[in-house]
């Protein structure tokens, strides 16, 4: 799919050769606790530091095996912390690059809060049978349901869920 910027922000997305519009109507990065923040950044860390180590003591196989994990880590993270929301004309998208979910609101049947997520979920993009979500913290989230689709469920980790529940049911209306 073809999308283009125009000069008032707007998205020019290609549908069958039809340009449509899609103005962005919020958008919003996901927040982050500082233990995920020590913890990602303290992994790294440690990667870099043991491919340095090798680096100088020249077992090749060993660097080779760390600059392939450091480099594989920093694109998970650099993924993990570009988690975004929005919310458009259209549609409500959640974004961990490179994945993109997209829910139209005319597939919505229902918006509300969840409470606490569990420590067992883990976090960054999850897919729990027919549910799918984008989990940054522990905390409540929102949970869009749909009428159709394989993912029946979305739970978006949003920095103030009451708020974007409240944009969504504006811009549906």
């Amino acid at each position: 799919m073809n999308e283009k910027k125009n000069v008032l922000g707007t998205s020019m997305i290609r549908r069958s050769g039809v340009l449509a519009n899609k103005a962005m109507v919020y958008e919003e990065k996901a927040p982050y606790s500082n233990t995920i923040k020590l913890l990602m950044v303290s992994g790294l860390f440690l990667l870099a530091l043991l491919y340095f180590i090798a680096v100088f003591r020249k077992p090749e196989q060993a660097e080779f095996a760390l600059l392939l994990a450091l480099s594989i880590s920093t694109l998970v993270m650099w993924s993990f912390f570009n988690i975004k929301f929005r919310i458009t004309t259209n549609d409500v998208e959640a974004s961990m690059p490179p994945f993109k979910y997209r829910i139209p609101f005319s597939e919505i049947k229902n918006v509300k809060t969840i409470e606490d997520i569990p420590w067992y979920a883990g976090w960054g993009l999850r897919i729990w049978g027919r549910r799918l979500a984008f989990i940054s913290m522990r905390k409540r989230a929102v949970l869009i349901e749909k009428e159709n689709g394989f993912f029946r469920k979305l739970i978006l980790t949003t920095q103030n869920p009451e708020e974007f529940i409240k944009k969504l049911k504006e811009e549906m209306e």
